[in-house]
C-alpha cells in the first residue's frame, strides 16, 4: 500500500490518540487545497523531527523516516486550509524563536539549543474561542424558574496547539515509517498466529502494527 492512500486508513485506526482528531475525520479528500513547501521547510522540518526523535545507537532517528517529506504529504492531503495555515505558523513560530533566542536559524543551533526552542514553543497556549449561543426562549430552566433564558457558551474547536502538531506528526510519520515500524518497534511481516499472552520482558520494544 502506497503511503499517501495509507494516511486515511491510519486516521481511522490511531485518530482518537491525536489532538487534530476533527482533522482526521474530516479531511484526506481530493478537494483540500495544496499546501506550498518549500526545500528549505523540509530540510527544518527533518530537523525538528530528529530533534523531537533522535537517532540511537539501536534505531534510526526521525530523518531517516525522510519525516519533512511525510509533513508535506500529510498536511498538504489532509489538513483543511486553517489546520494549513495552523501548521505554518508552527514553522515560523520555530524560525523566530530560533533567532530571537539564539540570533541563528534553527538549523544552525546545537542539539541543546534545538531542544530549547522546541520547549519553549510548547509552553505557548491557543487562544479559547467562545461563541455565545442564545437559547431557545421558554425552554430549560426558564420554564421551571419563570426567569429569562440566559445565554449559554460554547467551546469551539480551536486551533492545534503548534508544538502538538509538530510533535504528533513526527510520531505518526516516524512509526508508521519502513524505518519507524522495523526498526524503533518489533515487526513481523507475515503473522502466524495470534497469541495473545506474551511475557514481557523489560526494555523490549513494542510492536508494529
Amino acid at each position: 500500500m502506497k503511503r499517501r492512500k495509507a494516511l486515511s486508513t491510519m486516521a481511522i485506526l490511531i485518530g482518537g490518540a491525536m489532538v487534530s482528531t476533527e482533522t482526521f475525520f474530516s479531511s484526506c479528500k481530493s478537494d483540500v487545497k495544496e499546501a506550498v513547501f518549500t526545500k528549505e521547510d523540509i530540510s527544518l522540518l527533518d530537523e525538528i523531527g530528529e530533534t523531537i526523535i533522535p537517532a540511537t545507537a539501536s534505531s534510526p532517528g526521525a530523518k531517516a523516516a525522510k519525516i519533512g517529506e511525510f509533513m508535506k504529504v500529510y498536511v498538504t492531503d489532509c489538513y483543511d486550509a486553517a489546520s494549513q495555515q495552523t501548521f505554518f505558523e508552527a514553522i515560523t513560530r520555530v524560525k523566530n524563536l530560533s533567532e530571537k533566542k539564539y540570533g541563528i536559524g534553527f538549523l544552525n543551533l546545537t542539539i541543546a539549543e534545538r531542544r530549547d526552542v522546541l520547549n519553549e514553543l510548547g509552553k505557548g497556549k491557543p487562544a479559547t474561542v467562545v461563541n455565545k449561543v442564545k437559547p431557545v426562549a421558554g425552554s430549560g430552566d426558564a420554564i421551571q424558574t419563570g426567569k429569562e433564558p440566559q445565554a449559554k457558551s460554547k467551546l469551539k474547536d480551536v486551533p492545534n496547539h503548534y508544538f502538538s502538531m509538530l510533535k504528533e506528526l513526527t510520531l505518526l510519520g516516524y512509526f508508521t515509517s519502513e524505518p519507524g515500524a522495523t526498526k524503533a518497534l518489533r515487526y513481523t511481516q507475515t503473522p502466524g498466529y495470534y497469541k495473545g499472552d506474551v511475557p514481557y520482558v523489560k526494555g523490549d520494544k513494542a510492536w508494529a502494527t
